[in-house]
Parts: structure tokens; sequence; C-alpha cells
């Protein structure tokens, strides 16, 4: 293994232990010797790669959010797309996403701050909120604000990340359902436990 793929190799371990440990105890409750000890790397070769922990935070949400843009973006209909997205959120969050972007009252640089929002913004919120101005658009939905709909869609899956196992349901029947939900309301739908 050449010496960039070994830091590619670090950085990785370094981002997914802090986004494991970071959801599990949140930004205050998660210490720089913490993750250095679960990543099995010293603090010199986590500073290497991230100036401090703050920084460290705001990239591993960055990091993390830029799958969500991809599934969003993927062809299909618009429950397929919905689907995709709330089955990534599920798969991607132990802990409502709630909880770590209040965590952003914790950073302290503004290029930090930015960031975080920069990469919410971009690869989740705006590219959901396009998706529903499309589905308006196309008839799929009905001629609401898109600024609500897409609140009310991460509002129904935010409230269900980590409950698949204790409901029964793999993320694709609970992403199916929710989606079903949303799109048809509480009067049709209903979140099927086979």
């Amino acid at each position: 293994m050449n010496q960039s793929e070994i830091q590619n190799t670090n950085a990785e371990k370094i981002l997914d232990v802090s986004w494991q440990l970071f959801q599990q105890k949140g930004y205050r409750g998660v210490s720089v010797d913490e993750i250095c000890l679960k990543s099995g790397i010293t603090k010199p070769t986590l500073y290497y790669y991230f100036h401090n922990k703050e920084e460290l935070f705001a990239r591993v949400l960055e990091h993390r959010l830029k799958n969500f843009h991809e599934a969003i973006s993927a062809a299909g209909s618009l429950a397929e797309r919905l689907q995709n997205v709330a089955r990534t959120i599920l798969e991607s969050f132990e802990s409502d996403y709630s909880f770590l972007l209040r965590d952003r009252e914790n950073l302290k640089q503004p290029e930090n701050l930015a960031r975080v929002r920069v990469a919410f913004r971009t690869e989740l919120y705006q590219p959901i909120n396009d998706l529903m101005r499309e589905g308006i658009a196309l008839g799929d939905l009905a001629d609401q604000e898109a600024e609500l709909l897409t609140l009310a869609f991460l509002g129904i899956v935010n409230n269900f990340i980590g409950k698949s196992a204790e409901k029964g349901l793999d993320n694709s029947d609970l992403a199916q359902g929710m989606v079903r939900l949303f799109l048809h309301g509480a009067a049709v739908a209903r979140i099927s436990q086979q």
C-alpha cells in the first residue's frame, strides 16, 4: 500500500469512527482521545488530517451528506426517488439527524459552520426541494410550497431513523411505507409488517 492509500485509509477510518461516536454521544460527548483510541491512530495522525475536533465534526457531516445528492438524483419516478433518499437516510443515521444539526451550535469557526450549512443545503435539502418542485410541476404532488413539502418529508423520515429493527421491517420496507404515507396520506397508507 502506498503512502496516499495509507493516508486515505487513515482519514476514512477517522471519519467513520467519528461519525459513529458523534451520533452516539454528540459533539460535546466525544473526545479526540476517544476518537484516536477507537480509530487505532495517534493524535498527531488525526491532527495531520483535521486541525481540531471542530473541523473534524464539520468534515464528518460534510462527508456523510455527500451520499444523499446521488440518491435523490437517481433515475426513477418521484416515489422511487423519495424511497431512495429515505432508505439512504435510514441506513446512514443511527439517531435523528436533527440532533447532529443542532450540534452545529458548538462550531465557532465560521468556515466550519459554513461547510456544514452548505453541505446540508446542497446535498440534502435543496435536491429534495428541487424534486418536490419537479413533482408539483408534473402534477404528482399537490400545488403546495416545495419548502413545506421538503420539511414534511424530512420530518417523517427523521422520526423513523433507528426504528426499522424495532418495527420488524428492513429499511427498504420502511422507506416504501413512509413514502406512501407522504404521497397518499394517512387514510390510505399503511406501513406493512411482512
